[in-house]
């Protein structure tokens, strides 16, 4: 076996093939099409619940912005941290399960697999990383040729909030580097990623890390998340196993989620307030940290580009093993980027990244209609 991260050819044995190819040939590619078709549906309805779900988180939140403001701090944090699981995880979790009409158990018994090539796979962090935060300064330097267009503003009132305290940071910690992981990877490479892969490896990873991009439900963290979607769906497929995806996504969030833990600190405050300044400010062990975090993640980002630009020379020769050649690439695509269901999500979604117009206009009808000051 090649010493490579994974050896492709293993993994998906060629089908025998037909005694009669030809004969069988029509018949095969109206079934593809038919049954790729029922999936880009079922994929269009899945985006079109995880916006509308995440319109109605948002214009709830809004409309308790005043009951909210009047409780204590930690307590109205883990009211939005709530509100914010149930309509950005769970509801749409459970309804793509419905709309796929698959128990969780299937779901959990055939992507929970013990992983192949684990310790491979994980040595390649340092280059998911890389390939994560330079996307996200390249989107933020592109950002700013639209300076006067505000597109990063968003109407995400549910998830967008910092910790005001450290038993707040604590919790934003669970979410980001455990719960969001876990859920995420169950969903997106779990259950959208293998609805696909019949009809296709390479099309299956780039459509759900496309859709893991689309949920961020902003620019500045759409580019960024859709490669790390693709990088995790290429490493499940090769590992066969959402562990391994799992535990490397939240390796990726708890560096961040670590950072913001800590600036629940006020000395870590202190710090970057004074240093923007020209003043000295205290080097206390958060600031210590802190300081160790970021030169952490320096070391891990120019590491991780190096292996990021190793690896993708080498992937040049890499070929996604051919699950089925009924249907062509361009095909398959125009076939999901044409489905109706798909189609609206998308209009949502751009809405979503945007001026967020529907849940805006819904949220001042209601706050009209009810006397409602957000």
């Amino acid at each position: 076996m090649s010493d490579e991260l994974f050896n492709n050819q293993e993994l998906n044995p060629e089908e025998p093939k037909p005694e009669n190819p030809a004969a069988d040939s029509a018949a095969k590619a109206t079934d593809y099409r038919a049954g790729f078709k029922s999936v880009s549906f079922k994929l269009g309805l899945m985006v079109i619940v995880i916006f509308c779900a995440r319109g109605i988180g948002e214009i709830l939140t809004s409309l308790l912005v005043p009951v909210l403001s009047d409780m204590d701090v930690t307590l109205s944090y883990i009211l939005r941290s709530l509100i914010s699981i149930f309509f950005l995880n769970v509801v749409p979790i459970v309804l793509t399960l419905l709309i796929f009409k698959l128990p969780p158990k299937t779901v959990g018994k055939q992507s929970y697999q013990k992983p192949k090539y684990f310790g491979r796979a994980l040595g390649m962090f340092p280059a998911l990383y890389s390939l994560g935060i330079m996307t996200n300064i390249i989107t933020i330097l592109v950002s700013r040729l639209f300076k006067d267009v505000d597109m990063n503003e968003s109407f995400n009132t549910v998830n967008d909030f910092a910790a005001p305290n450290l038993i707040c940071g604590i919790i934003l910690f669970f979410q980001m580097a455990i719960l969001a992981p876990i859920v995420e990877e169950f969903w997106f490479r779990g259950i959208v990623l293998e609805s696909m892969r019949p009809y296709g490896n390479g099309v299956a990873i780039f459509i759900s890390g496309l859709l893991f991009g689309l949920t961020h439900a902003n620019f500045a963290q759409f580019f960024y998340a859709t490669v790390l979607g693709i990088c995790l769906g290429y490493i499940a497929v090769n590992t066969k196993s959402i562990i391994t995806t799992t535990v490397l996504h939240a390796m990726f969030n708890s560096i961040a989620a670590t950072l913001l833990l800590l600036l629940t600190d006020e000395s870590v405050g202190k710090f970057l307030t004074y240093s923007t300044s020209g003043r000295e400010a205290e080097i206390t062990p958060a600031v210590g940290i802190y300081i160790g975090v970021l030169i952490f993640m320096t070391l891990l980002i120019i590491v991780g580009f190096f292996m990021a630009i190793a690896k993708i020379i080498k992937i040049k020769k890499y070929r996604v093993p051919k699950v089925q050649e009924e249907l062509s690439p361009a095909k398959r695509w125009g076939i999901f980027l044409t489905s109706v269901t798909v189609i609206i999500g998308l209009i949502l979604a751009a809405d979503s990244f945007t001026l967020n117009f529907l849940p805006r206009t819904v949220y001042k009808w209601i706050a009209s209609m009810f006397g409602i000051n957000g």
